[in-house]
């Protein structure tokens, strides 16, 4: 389990991602000096409070991270990409 931040991270991932649970984020929050809202830097590093739920922790790998901070612009990019706003022949290709 990794405890530095990756792009797109969020504290809260982290703390699912260490802990296993979000009932451990207030711990981390201080055992961190953090928010739990507070933006992470990529690279930054995020002690765990201790692992509540194993087989949640054992679920995120180096190849399975949660990533769950989005920025506005990046809401806003994915919001109209529905399959109702695709038009045949311009962003919906047929074979």
């Amino acid at each position: 389990m990794s405890n530095i931040v990756k792009q797109g991270q969020s504290f809260l991932d982290k703390v699912v991602q260490q802990t296993g649970s979000f009932e451990n984020a207030l711990a981390m929050a201080i055992l961190n000096n953090k928010s739990i809202t507070a933006s992470l830097e990529i690279g930054e590093e995020i002690q765990g409070s201790g692992i509540t739920n194993k087989r949640v922790v054992a679920f995120f790998n180096k190849y399975n991270e949660p990533s769950t901070a989005l920025t506005n612009n990046e809401i806003m990019a994915i919001e109209g990409l529905g399959i109702g706003q695709m038009v045949i022949e311009n962003t919906f290709k047929i074979g």
